[in-house]
Order: structure tokens, then sequence, then C-alpha cells
């Protein structure tokens, strides 16, 4: 029955073709840029290679300090010493690791090769042992550097491949010895070049906290979990910590932003305490729900004309049909899966634009220089496959439901005089 259902629809985009080129082309701009919404987020929401566990990874990248007494403010990332005091001896996290942000001034760093006057500028992160556990780099030599190395500030490094050749050009980098801001690191190990998509994990060169000086120490905070569902437990355990804060620091009280999965971190959303994050968390969530109301409904009662037009040249059809025993059912299902073919047909070629669109705007998009390569595995993934058939779903259903529900409806004697009018 369907086989014969999608070979009728085929038959009748041959017959007007301009009608449904329009009908297509316009399924497939609202469904380009509905999908250009989604693939946005899809890419900095995916786990993958770097940033394999993101699923399973809280964030706390901001924090408050405030002196009750004189009520005075102290605000901005994650100092070193509130991590070493209040987040490394956290129990419920699988892994608690810090990294200086990508947005700091840190990361443009001073790069040269000792007795050498050709200086690089590269992006520098500055981080600790479970930072390594927590992401996957592909180590093409060597390895991080060591837990031992960290607690006693010795000067190693990891560097991408695209630098090492920098640094050393043709030689084999791993174990030579390079000056960062005209300090000697070591190379340890050497890591395939990181894409910018990838915020926490995107980087030149990795060297351990420990070696920089306190007011170089300001990080976002990773805390990762065995499984989401120790969520909850992670954030009151943090809530806790908070209060200890505030009884060996007393007027002074501490809150930490979140913790937040890694939906809510990649949106940059802050506050000053729970309830403005939670506040401007509805916020986003009802601007998103308004703007994929209008992407769907606009182009929806557009082609709904379009529909209503096909169907009233079948109506002789129609009547026919349901002369010879047709029931409603049947004439609203065929109406709706031959719509369908040209909702699918308008969202293969809507997703494909919304990677071009994604592609060419990543700058704007994603936060990431122009020159810049996006991962394939962040493009294709199964939700995204899946909000392509949902979207094209229900482009479908309101298009093309109420002129199929009219023509199921109408009287045998009217669709058989409708064309004669």
């Amino acid at each position: 029955m369907y086989k014969v259902y999608f070979k009728q629809a085929l038959l009748m985009l041959k017959q007007n073709k301009f009608i449904s080129m329009i009908a297509i082309m316009g399924t497939a701009l609202a469904i380009m840029m509905i999908m250009t919404i989604i693939v946005t987020d899809e890419i900095k929401e995916i786990s993958t290679t770097p940033e394999i566990n993101r699923n399973r990874t809280l964030y706390v990248d901001y924090q408050v300090k405030r002196d009750t007494a004189r009520n005075s403010w102290q605000s901005g990332s994650i100092s070193y010493e509130t991590l070493k005091e209040y987040l490394y001896p956290l129990k419920t996290p699988l892994y608690v690791s810090g990294v200086n942000p990508s947005w700091s001034n840190i990361p443009n760093t001073l790069i040269t090769r000792e007795g050498s006057s050709e200086i690089i500028n590269a992006h520098m992160r500055i981080t600790d042992v479970a930072y390594w556990k927590i992401m996957s780099f592909s180590f093409t030599q060597g390895r991080p550097f060591s837990d031992g190395e960290f607690q006693s500030g010795i000067s190693a490094a990891v560097v991408s491949e695209t630098l090492a050749q920098q640094i050393f050009k043709g030689e084999n980098a791993l174990g030579e010895t390079f000056l960062v801001n005209f300090k000697p690191y070591r190379i340890v190990g050497i890591v395939e070049d990181v894409s910018p998509v990838f915020k926490q994990a995107y980087g030149d060169l990795w060297i351990p906290h420990t070696t920089q000086p306190v007011e170089n120490r300001f990080t976002e905070v990773m805390l990762m979990a065995e499984s989401p569902e120790d969520f909850p437990a992670i954030i009151e355990e943090v809530r806790r910590m908070e209060k200890k804060f505030e009884t060996e620091h007393s007027p002074w009280i501490l809150y930490l932003k979140g913790p937040v999965n890694n939906k809510i971190f990649q949106k940059g959303i802050y506050g000053n305490n729970a309830e403005e994050i939670t506040s401007a968390i509805a916020v986003q969530k009802r601007k998103m729900i308004f703007i994929l109301l209008i992407l769907l409904l606009i182009p929806a009662i557009n082609l709904s004309g379009l529909s209503l037009s096909r169907i009233k040249k079948r109506t002789e059809e129609i009547g026919i049909r349901k002369a010879f025993g047709a029931k409603k059912y049947t004439i609203l299902i065929q109406v709706l899966f031959e719509n369908l073919i040209t909702s699918v047909i308008g969202g293969v070629i809507g997703l494909a634009l919304s990677y071009v669109v994604v592609f060419q705007m990543r700058d704007w998009l994603l936060d990431v220089p122009a020159d810049s390569t996006i991962p394939v595995s962040t493009l294709i993934s199964f939700p995204v496959l899946l909000a392509v058939f949902a979207v094209c779903l229900i482009i479908n259903l309101l298009s093309a439901g109420i002129p199929a529900y009219r023509a199921s409806r109408m009287k045998i004697i009217n669709s058989l005089n409708q064309n004669d009018k």
C-alpha cells in the first residue's frame, strides 16, 4: 500500500515541477534554519574525542565571595585556592580537574627554542593530572605529565603536533627542552591537534598548575561523575563545601556557580546565586521554544496553501475512491504520506544546507576561528538525524493536516462535482 502511495507521490511531483520545487525548497529552507540551531547545539554538547565525557561532567566556572559584614563582593573565575581547598577534596566525583579558561589572556603565550630568535604565539592550557583522565587525547608520542611531576612543580609539557613541528622543524621533539615565556620546559608528550570546537580541550601547549605563579591559577573546574545519576549528589556535596567555607571564613560566604551540566555550561549563563542561574536558564528555554515555534509555524502556514491547492485538483479522484469504499482515515493517511515524501526530500536538502551554514558561519555560531575545522563526528549523529525526521513530520502535519482532514471529510457528491465549479 505504501509503495503505491510512494509511486503516486513521485508522479505528482513530476506533474507540476514548479509547484513541487517551491514546496520542497520552502520545506528545505525552514528545516535549514531549524537544523542550524540544532546542529550548533549538538556540536557543543556531543560527547566525542577528545571531550569524550561531556555527558557525565559537571562544570564550575564562576565564584562569588561576599563579606556579609561590609556587603562587599569578589567575583570571577574559580581561584586555585578554592579549587585546592574546596573542590579537589570532593568525594562523590570520579575526577576533579581545573583548567585555565580558554578566554583568559594566558593562552597567548610566547614560545621559542633556546638559542633561536624565532618567537611563536601559542594557545597555552594550565591544568592538572586528572585533566588527562577526563579528556581523551590521541598521543602520537610520549605521555601526559605524571602526578609526581605535578606535585613537584617540574616543568613538564605536552604539546600539539603542529607546535612541535614549528619549534623543532622536522626533528623529534619528544624529550627536548624549549622556552615558555622564557622559562624552560621539557616535552613529555605530543598529541594530535585539537579543533577549537572543543573549548575545554583545545590548545597548543599543556603545562601543570604548579609551574605557574599563583596569580595565573584561575580555572574552570570539571567534576566527572561515574554516571549522570550522581549529579545531584555532587551538587549537594559542593553546597556542603560552600557551608564549610562560611564556617572557616566568617563573615565571608562563598557561592560556586552550579555545578552545571555541559548544556548549561556551553550557554555561558551567569548569576550571583542559584536563583539567578535558574531564572536565566528558564528565560533561555522560553526564547528557544519561541524561535522554534516561529520557524515551524510560518513555513507550515505558507506550505498549507500549496497542499490545499494540490488536494483540490484531486478531489474527483478522492470522491471516486470513497465511492468504491475507501475509508476516511485511509484518505487522510495517503495524503499525509504523500506530503511527507516532499517534507523528507526538503529535510535532506535542508540538513545539507544547515551544515554549509554552520561551517561558513562557524566563527559566529561556534565562536571558533574561520579557518578552523569541525570534526565530522560532531556533525553526523543519531540525535541530529532523529531531529530532522521529527521536524519533517511536524511540518508535514502542520502544512498538510488540515487540507488532508478536509479532503477526507468531503462528501462524495461534492468531491465529484468540485472540479466542475
